[in-house]
């Protein structure tokens, strides 16, 4: 009898142990649907500015943007300024995209006057985008220019 019981529980271990691997080894569907990989097209980023937003005069700010005329570090300095709409902004976001196609964004957030941010440029030519994000969810772009390392 005992002989028996251990018997049953070896069978049962090993049918728990081939339910449990069974759908493990199987070979895949014939004719299963893939998807092929969709082509992305990518826009290349264009040094070509934009108009800027027509801003209400109370959400209106103000920024400064410089240029360095360093060869070997040519930093690109958005600074705060302030405006009729400082107390409801929420950030500033300035974006630079290079001569060279690559684009870099930084982000002042909750800025008070004076706060900047340096983003790195080329010694060519380098749009210059400054986004204004307002507590109430509105967005302005109020600064787009292309700037040129030397004239």
């Amino acid at each position: 009898m005992i002989g028996m019981k251990h018997s049953l529980i070896g069978l049962a271990i090993l049918i728990i142990a081939v339910l449990l691997t069974a759908g493990c080894t199987g070979s895949p569907q014939q004719g299963a649907a893939t998807q092929a990989p969709t082509p992305s097209l990518t826009v290349p980023p264009t040094l070509t500015a934009t108009p800027t937003d027509v801003i209400p005069v109370d959400q209106a700010i103000i920024v400064e943007v410089s240029r360095g005329t360093l060869s070997y570090d040519p930093k690109i300095k958005v600074e705060f300024r302030g405006g009729t709409g400082m107390n409801l902004l929420s950030y500033i976001d300035a974006t630079v995209t290079r001569s060279d196609g690559t684009v870099e964004t930084a982000r002042l957030t909750a800025p008070v006057i004076g706060d900047y941010v340096e983003l790195t440029g080329t010694t060519g030519k380098d749009r210059v985008e400054v986004t204004e994000r307002l507590k109430n969810g509105n967005e302005y772009k109020i600064y787009d220019q292309v700037l040129e390392f030397r004239k």
